[in-house]
């Protein structure tokens, strides 16, 4: 059982670190530099003079630009293997709220801070969601907590180098009446038609909701972001807004041409500069599924994608998928895919490597870290697969799968590969100091976590010395312990505390690669 967290133990977003035996704070580290990553030999080393020099924003970063089925960055391919993040917007797993809740700008930053030590230059959101304490409450009125937590991710991403894909409504697959919301799917565009009391068929051709549905585009791309002063629609870290997510299905309709082409007008006149990837989801059979008038058209979307859940057969269905994009001059993604194992992946992975019509491909799905300490876990189809956690546990804790001890490695080995990269010559990062809760128990022990830290180190004191610090006991406590358990659980038990001795505790993370990083903060006196 977890403890249940106070809130004087999540405020804040600072980290404060202490070092060994001198009770004094260490300035937290700033970001490990990525390491330096020689051009790929399969890419040439100067611009291409063909491709038209990329624009930039004020701070010298570049738009991902396209030309035919390539997407290019300051003249080079641009190419990646990644994962989707879908909680970083919002988050449906904390285990102590009823429905979705807001990220912690910490959770924030540790979920793309660990696709950036994977190598995984891109990750895609979930989409932004109608109704109650979500982004769009009613007609036209936004929800600004919603889009501040937006804001903070924007920057954090703009901070550790991770361009975002954001996918604006969800597909919806039932009831065509009133009220028919579909609580199964989060952003369903039959929640954005029920604000206005219509069908959800309506979403797609009745005026009214049309032009709904372009204000919402027109508020987020001329957002200016509250943290680092940048308008959405001129920030480069969004490699794409994505029209919807997986809309149509897989044996549905798809959205009509009309409305393809003129909410990609749209995001194209706010944000210039930014790619338009199709929601459209192409199904088993892409070839008939896809809107050919918005694949060919020079004003339809720069990327299409499709989605792999079916094993084996997903690896000749993706060559099939990104050949027919290709010879239409469009860009092609695989948007997400999984629900098999490492084997399928590999040979998915290697036939990427050599298939340029293929940009990058998104794995299903990331959790990070939780404030309350542990990780956030997440279950699909009645708990038969998990969500990944790295750098991967072999846990059988509740929430954890097996596997992940091999798929996180292999992510990052193919990440950095298609970069061109040898992983064997790539370190591995050295952790952020964690942060331990500061209502913490001898017996109920939690810390917020560091993004790729292999285990944690415990310290404990007994008491203040004379000038005021604390006398460390002269090995840690703990050497081994690790926070593969979900959000709020106790991450360790100090069993040889004894009552009515003061304790004070700090703890260190160790990566993958063996570094420590800066001790945590100090918290004590804490009792039995």
């Amino acid at each position: 059982m977890g403890c249940a967290p106070s809130k004087s133990s999540v405020q804040g977003n600072s980290y404060p670190g202490m070092g060994p035996g001198q009770g004094q704070p260490v300035n937290q580290l700033p970001l490990p530099p990525r390491p330096n990553q020689p051009q790929p030999s399969t890419q040439p080393t100067h611009s291409n003079p063909q491709i038209a020099p990329a624009p930039s924003d004020s701070s010298g970063m570049s738009f991902i630009t396209r030309q035919g089925h390539t997407l290019y960055e300051n003249g080079r391919p641009f190419r990646f293997i990644s994962i989707n993040v879908p909680n970083l917007f919002f988050i449906e797993d904390r285990p102590d709220a009823c429905g979705w809740v807001l990220p912690d700008p910490y959770e924030q930053h540790d979920a793309l801070l660990t696709v950036a030590h994977m190598g995984g230059r891109v990750a895609r959101t979930y989409t932004l969601g109608a109704g109650c304490n979500f982004h769009v409450t009613q007609p036209r009125k936004y929800n600004e907590d919603c889009f501040v937590a937006m804001d903070h991710a924007l920057a954090i991403a703009r901070n550790v180098g991770v361009r975002l894909i954001v996918p604006l409504v969800n597909n919806y697959g039932g009831k065509d009446e009133v009220g028919a919301c579909g609580d199964a799917l989060f952003g369903n565009y039959a929640a954005f038609a029920g604000l206005r009391g219509k069908k959800p068929s309506a979403f797609w051709t009745d005026p009214e909701l049309v032009e709904d549905f372009k204000h919402l585009i027109s508020f987020v791309l001329n957002r200016v972001n509250t943290v680092n002063g940048i308008r959405y629609g001129d920030d480069p870290i969004v490699l794409a807004w994505q029209l919807g997510n997986e809309l149509g299905g897989w044996n549905g309709p798809n959205p009509p041409t009309s409305w393809t082409l003129g909410m990609t007008a749209h995001i194209r006149s706010l944000a210039p500069n930014t790619l338009v990837l199709d929601g459209t989801m192409g199904g088993l059979k892409a070839k008939d599924k896809y809107d050919r008038q918005a694949l060919s058209s020079p004003a339809g979307p720069d990327i299409f994608t499709n989605h792999y859940y079916y094993g084996e057969s997903d690896i000749k269905r993706l060559k099939d998928d990104s050949s027919f994009v290709a010879k239409h001059s469009k860009a092609f993604i695989v948007g997400e895919f999984g629900f098999s194992n490492t084997g399928v992946y590999g040979r998915m992975y290697e036939d990427i490597l050599r298939n340029d019509k293929v940009t990058g491909s998104l794995i299903w799905s990331l959790r990070f870290h939780s404030m309350f300490g542990g990780f956030y876990v997440h279950s699909e189809e009645g708990g038969k697969y998990w969500s990944y956690h790295a750098p991967g546990f072999p846990s059988r804790n509740r929430g954890f799968c097996f596997e992940e001890a091999e798929v996180i490695p292999q992510i990052r080995n193919y990440a950095l590969r298609i970069q061109g990269l040898d992983p064997r010559t790539v370190p591995y990062p050295v952790p952020q100091a964690p942060y331990l809760l500061e209502d913490i128990r001898p017996k109920c022990f939690r810390f917020r976590g560091s993004a790729w830290a292999a285990r944690y180190v415990i310290y404990r004191g007994r008491a203040r010395d004379e000038f005021g610090g604390v006398e460390w006991e002269p090995n840690p406590v703990a050497t081994n312990v690790t926070d593969d358990v979900c959000s709020g659980s106790t991450l360790w038990r100090d069993e040889g505390a004894m009552e009515g001795v003061p304790y004070y505790y700090a703890v260190q993370a160790v990566g993958v690669g063996g570094d420590c990083s800066p001790w945590s903060n100090v918290v004590g006196p804490t009792y039995v």
